[in-house]
């Protein structure tokens, strides 16, 4: 059995009186928040809408193709998820990308010293979910769009199935905040209010594939001129079974001012604006809108847990726009419930 990276002194584990839990969404802080309550004892089910696990850590498969087209790696300052990248390493979930990297602004193209070390998932970024995925008890295509009240109990409503059988002690929304907001209106104006304290804006992404190297001399780059923000080679990420595949994220400020184009609409603005950047026209591509990518701007506010409610909310946008503020985020729920259960029990 793998280590646990938790420490059992920062998260005790309280095996006499274990609750239910939903968590909702099985992002990483969804699933970080699972793993953490599993080991106190607790019985967790997660609730997620899409087929899979990992949310934005997402790769695209096309054909020949496969294309990290949401988180594209990640980095560690926190010693707790330092033990947990470890623990990926370990398990073949996760590698050092040695990438090279540039910038590109009005003076041209230049080279980025690396300030840490970057991580991404192997063979695609949607491991390390996956591998905390490992045991957990998750609905999928369960899209929860009621939570309902009964005492000191949670009842959960699915646009699919409709209420759900088990009934909850502790519900917890790992999911981003404009999609947790109409659940937890009805019950708390206080995480009412940090829902829509948390503004998050939109990112287009454009994925480019080609049967042979693009003439491009680097890895990846920060864009700070343009309608992008970023590009990458993401078939040069270790252990990627694919043929060249690129990804190119747009602005904020531009995704956001064409956030109601259809994709048809937006795939001719974004292959000419990759060609305008790279010299490189796009002739095989994907498109892909992500509604919720990031904050708008930051809140500060951290994890929140109502424990009057027993009704908390968790990820990257309660954090750090960062997996490793997602990941953060969702242990520090757990450890909150774990502290309260071992005050109540003193």
């Amino acid at each position: 059995m793998t280590k646990n990276p938790l420490p059992l002194s920062e998260i005790p584990l309280d095996m006499t009186q274990p609750r239910n839990i939903a968590i909702i969404g099985a992002g990483l802080a969804g699933l970080s928040c699972a793993q953490a309550l599993t080991a106190q004892g607790h019985l967790v089910q997660l609730f997620e809408k899409s087929r899979g696990v990992s949310g934005r850590m997402s790769t695209r498969s096309f054909e020949s193709w496969a294309c990290d087209h949401g988180a594209q790696y990640f980095t560690a300052t926190d010693p707790a998820f330092q033990r947990q990248i470890e623990v990926w390493q370990a398990a073949g979930a996760a590698a050092l990308w040695d990438a090279q990297i540039t910038s590109y602004d009005a003076q041209g193209w230049q080279p980025v010293k690396p300030s840490m070390g970057r991580y991404v998932g192997t063979p695609s970024m949607t491991a390390p979910a996956k591998f905390l995925a490992k045991d957990l008890t998750i609905h999928f295509s369960t899209t929860i769009d009621q939570l309902l009240r009964e005492g000191k109990i949670w009842k959960l409503h699915s646009k699919e199935h409709g209420l759900h059988e088990t009934r909850f002690d502790i519900v917890i929304l790992a999911i981003p905040s404009k999609q947790a907001e109409p659940l937890v209106q009805p019950h708390s104006n206080l995480l009412f209010d940090r829902c829509r304290d948390a503004v998050m804006v939109p990112t287009w992404a454009l994925m480019v594939y080609a049967h042979k190297r693009l003439a491009l001399d680097f890895d990846a780059a920060f864009i700070n001129t343009g309608m992008f923000s970023w590009i990458a080679r993401s078939s040069s990420k270790p252990k990627r079974q694919s043929e060249e595949a690129w990804i190119a994220h747009a602005t904020s400020d531009w995704s956001r001012a064409h956030e109601n184009l259809t994709k048809d609409e937006a795939a001719p603005l974004l292959t000419e604006g990759f060609e305008k950047l790279t010299g490189i026209r796009p002739e095989i591509y994907q498109t892909h809108l992500w509604r919720y990518a990031r904050l708008g701007h930051a809140t500060h506010h951290g994890h929140i847990f109502d424990q009057s409610l027993q009704l908390g909310l968790c990820g990257d946008w309660t954090s750090t726009e960062k997996v490793e503020g997602a990941w953060l985020s969702g242990r520090a729920v757990a450890l909150d419930i774990a502290q309260q259960s071992e005050a109540a029990s003193r």
